[in-house]
């Protein structure tokens, strides 16, 4: 009798133990699922987070544009004011450091210029290679175009090249240009503005490489020049002519001669 109440007692324990079992279980089961979700909340939130830090980094972005575009407009206006210069006011823009050019004038064999107008900008190339640039003062009235005839203050547009080294200029130092070329001088016979016999003089002097007639109604004596006083390539003060500071007119009259080919644009 005793033994079968002790066979009773070890089988009421087991559905003890098998429930707690059980029971633990269950709570490891629901601990790890609320974990997770908890992981996977915090990761969403943290991603929403990030993405709505760069939204709003974007925005700014966004916003900043104009301001950015408005403060770049400023520096580009800044870069040319008015200045007083030997007695007068002169509107002067911003100039390249003068540095000399990356050849010698024994390495440059093929050296030829670019002016460009709209850029106060002089190349000097070896070639097809660029070895130094240099700020250019063009003629008070270049912004009406290319020069058309005497005494319009306007600097020439075309293809020139040096006919002359004058190194008694008013100004310094000058490269003389064979203004009018022939493409000026059958402009100025289509308008009336030379004769015939005019135009035949200019025609056999550029044919020959000499001076053309600079005493037409088209104009003449166009040079590249050095300074009139303080007055060089930092303003726009010449009456047709391409100015320069001495000390970028001495690098040029190292590197140029006649027949040097300059080319000037608009």
């Amino acid at each position: 009798m005793k033994k079968q109440k002790k066979s009773f007692s070890k089988l009421k324990f087991i559905p003890v133990v098998a429930c707690c079992i059980v029971a633990t279980a269950a709570v490891a089961i629901i601990g790890r699922a609320a974990f997770l979700t908890s992981v996977l909340t915090l990761s969403e939130t943290q991603s929403y987070s990030k993405a709505t830090d760069i939204g709003s980094a974007e925005t700014t972005l966004e916003k900043n544009k104009p301001a950015e575009a408005e403060e770049n407009t400023t520096t580009e206006q800044e870069t040319s004011s008015t200045v007083e210069i030997d007695g007068g006011q002169w509107i002067v823009h911003e100039e390249l450091p003068i540095k000399e050019p990356s050849l010698s004038p024994e390495e440059a064999t093929d050296v030829s210029i670019v002016v460009e107008k709209s850029k106060h900008l002089l190349t000097l190339y070896n070639g097809d290679a660029i070895i130094a640039q240099y700020t250019v003062g063009l003629a008070s009235h270049y912004t009406e175009g290319a020069k058309q005839q005497e005494g319009d203050k306007r600097n020439p547009e075309g293809e020139y090249e040096v006919c002359v080294l004058n190194n008694n200029s008013n100004y310094y130092l000058a490269l003389g240009l064979n203004y009018p070329n022939a493409n000026d001088a059958q402009r100025g016979l289509d308008s009336g503005l030379i004769t015939q016999e005019e135009y035949d003089d200019i025609i056999s002097a550029l044919n020959a490489g000499q001076v053309p007639n600079w005493y037409t109604k088209l104009g003449g004596q166009i040079m590249i020049h050095g300074q009139k006083g303080n007055l060089g390539g930092q303003t726009d003060w010449t009456t047709g002519c391409v100015a320069v500071n001495n000390q970028v007119m001495d690098i040029l009259w190292k590197y140029c001669r006649v027949g040097t080919k300059v080319t000037i644009y608009a």
